[in-house]
């Protein structure tokens, strides 16, 4: 069952059960007022009769049967105000003037009395579609006792009850059939947001995840909407983070397997020619050195991609010399940049830096190399240590504007000719993003291009801080 068909129905019983407790209510205390009242008058108007009755027969009575029944009957009738009433001695009835056995009413326990000298019994019947109030007492005269009953029609006052219990019912079910449509229309009205929710939720469900609610108010289902919306823009950013990471990470696959096809190619062949034919010694030496070649390009991205891939969490950093670092630097390039042409300056105004020396040294050695490949013969590469920042420098090609963001990206080359004639495969920057980012430094790079890159690693910290 639905909320709202719950709320409805619970509404309904509640406002059903109020109106009827309300009428009952109303028509007790109105009728057990009229009753009071009723029950009242009529015992006074019997005492009234019965002491009128009493005192028209104080006299002896007659010795004779008939005559005494005569004047019993007269005494009777010649009291004012009274038309409906009985006296009866034993089982016999001297007169009845209502119509009805009034003294059997009093045969059972089905009455209240009054109690003391003149016990007065009493109480309202239903008799041939009329309602009367009866009462009954024994009446002595001289040595024998009667029984005097007394009736009064109330029909007008139970028919006004009667009449305003149905104007309560017509009322109440009116009051109910008003309040039940407008509680309806509140808990529908209500209870709209929810199908916005639902249908949000529905969208999101199906992979809609641009999918908001429209937020109207300041209830608390606007605040649900608006923290669904703010859960919707959790989801969809994280979906989007994970989309892009995906591609990414088919990306870096796709280039890894291209990368990998061109070393892999080139040792099969020559294996292939060293293995089916008869070559010449210098031939043989060739492709020996083309085998080793490819082989130490790949041990150098799989050792690249590795360390790519361990670094993650923190780094075991401590305070190392900044000279000692750059030193390292240029004996780990000085063959290649000899090789290539090219000089290497270095400028140190800093003393102690916190890092991973190993690490530091392999993105610095990246930098230095990138550097050297963008350079032309006979030019110089800077590396300068100053305040919390190290920076690498040359004046070659530069880099366009539009591919900065992406030169640290896994496998991204701005120059492939370039990256190929040097055996690069691209994860250069790449690494060098990770080392920095370990070490919470921040890595940021300026080019122009045609006259120079440089390339800053910025640490957060100098020194043993």
């Amino acid at each position: 069952m639905k909320l709202r068909t719950k709320l409805t129905a619970f509404s309904i019983l509640l406002i059903v059960t109020a109106v009827a407790i309300s009428c009952a209510l109303i028509l007790s205390f109105v009728q057990t007022g009229d009753m009071q009242d009723v029950t009242e008058a009529g015992l006074t108007d019997y005492q009234s009769f019965y002491n009128s009755f009493l005192q028209s027969v104080s006299t002896d009575l007659p010795t004779k049967a008939i005559v005494k029944r005569s004047f019993l009957v007269d005494a009777v009738r010649s009291i004012d105000g009274f038309r409906e009433f009985s006296l009866r001695q034993g089982d016999e009835y001297i007169c009845n003037n209502a119509g009805f056995d009034m003294e059997s009413l009093f045969q059972n326990n089905a009455y209240d009395s009054t109690g003391g000298d003149i016990d007065i019994q009493y109480r309202i019947v239903r008799v041939a579609g009329a309602d009367y109030f009866v009462a009954h007492a024994v009446i002595p005269i001289g040595a024998e006792k009667y029984d005097l009953s007394f009736a009064r029609d109330i029909s007008a006052i139970t028919d006004e009850i009667r009449t305003l219990a149905l104007k309560c019912a017509t009322v109440g079910l009116a009051v109910t059939a008003a309040a039940v449509i407008a509680m309806w229309m509140l808990v529908h009205r209500s209870l709209k947001p929810i199908d916005g929710l639902k249908g949000g939720a529905e969208e999101l469900a199906k992979g809609n995840y641009g999918n908001r609610i429209p937020i109207k108010g300041k209830d608390e289902f606007s605040e649900l909407a608006a923290d669904f919306n703010c859960m919707a823009d959790a989801v969809e950013a994280n979906v989007d983070a994970l989309h892009e990471k995906t591609v990414r990470q088919q990306a870096f696959i796709n280039d890894l397997s291209h990368e990998m096809k061109t070393p892999v190619t080139s040792i099969l062949l020559c294996a292939e020619t060293l293995l089916g034919r008869n070559v010449s010694t210098e031939t043989r030496s060739r492709l020996l050195a083309r085998i080793y070649d490819q082989g130490k390009w790949l041990e150098t991205l799989s050792q690249k991609l590795m360390t790519l891939a361990m670094l993650q969490g923190e780094l075991a950093m401590r305070p190392e010399s900044v000279v000692k670092l750059l030193n390292a630097v240029r004996e780990t390039t000085a063959a290649a940049l000899h090789e290539r042409g090219i000089a290497l300056t270095t400028e140190c105004g800093v003393d102690i830096l916190r890092m991973d020396f190993d690490l530091m040294r392999s993105a610095l050695t990246n930098l230095v190399m990138n550097a050297a490949k963008a350079s032309g013969d006979g030019q110089t590469v800077e590396i300068r240590a100053q305040g919390r920042a190290i920076d690498v420098i040359d004046r070659g090609k530069g880099i366009p504007s539009g591919e900065i963001a992406r030169v640290t990206e896994p496998f991204y080359r701005v120059d492939r000719s370039r990256s190929k004639k040097y055996g690069g495969a691209g994860l250069g920057l790449a690494l060098v993003k990770r080392i920095v980012e370990a070490h919470g430094a921040r890595l940021t790079i300026t080019s122009v291009l045609g006259a120079g890159t440089t390339v800053r690693i910025e640490f957060e910290q100098e020194g043993g801080e």
